[in-house]
């Protein structure tokens, strides 16, 4: 049984190495084409990586954003950026690159102070956080139950506001980036003002821009916008978005 569980263990590990290797001459191969300006290789590459094998990295993101913004897409290059700094929201050189690409869209990405404060820890180390103060918690609580000692009720007093804090900052992260559905507009569209071809158009939004989604109806999205402090609304296909919550 001992040699049959080793087995699985040095497969996985196998696998694992197997996997990373596989990925980092892939990264390789993208770095070599974007030297040569082959960027719709590139992109083949980064977009297989993310949609295919499932790399879930900023970097991975970042350097497709780059790649996007070289190939003349400003679109998808804002909507990588954002996804990369999601992931890893102090990294100065996607922050910088993020800011930089919305100037270019002709926008400033106006956030309140939760969001400020927000913006330096990312949904997974939140989680991370989360569980942890719950499992010091579950301890603490547990041994003062046993023990009745003053030391484990002040560790369990301040593990529950430990808690609370993390639980409040949870819940407002997740608000911000999966309650609250946003997008950037791959290409120049025109917002029509119901869903379909058939209703008028009422405005037109150029590349780059990010907007809240609203609703849905089929292929179309309801979508708001904030502009020169007012908010515009209306239907956008489905095709000219692409999801940052994704």
């Amino acid at each position: 049984m001992k040699k049959f569980l080793g087995l699985i263990v040095v497969c996985l590990c196998f696998s694992v190495c197997f996997a990373e290797n596989t990925y980092q001459t892939q990264i390789v191969d993208a770095e070599e084409n974007f030297k040569k300006s082959n960027f719709s290789k590139t992109i083949e590459i980064y977009e297989s990586l993310i949609q295919i094998e499932k790399v879930n990295s900023p970097y991975i993101y970042y350097n497709l954003s780059n790649t996007y913004y070289r190939n003349g897409n400003l679109g998808k290059a804002i909507l990588n950026i954002e996804k990369a700094l999601r992931l890893a929201p102090r990294d100065i050189e996607i922050r910088n690159n993020a800011e930089y690409l919305n100037t270019v869209a002709g926008q400033v990405r106006r956030k309140s102070f939760p969001d400020i404060f927000l913006r330096y820890f990312s949904l997974n180390e939140i989680t991370a956080a989360s569980t942890v103060i719950v499992i010091l918690f579950l301890t603490a609580g547990s041994l003062f139950i046993i023990k009745r000692k003053l030391i484990l009720k002040r560790a369990t007093a301040i593990s529950v506001v430990f808690l609370i804090i993390c639980i409040s900052l949870f819940a407002l992260k997740v608000y911000n980036e999966i309650a609250v559905k946003e997008a950037v507009i791959l290409s120049a569209s025109n917002i029509r003002s119901g869903p379909g071809e058939n209703n008028p158009g009422i405005f037109t939004i150029p590349e780059g821009k990010i907007v809240s989604i609203i609703s849905e109806s089929g292929n179309w999205n309801n979508i708001k916008i904030e502009s020169e402090n007012k908010s515009l609304m209306g239907w956008i296909e489905n095709s000219a978005l692409g999801s940052i919550n994704a």
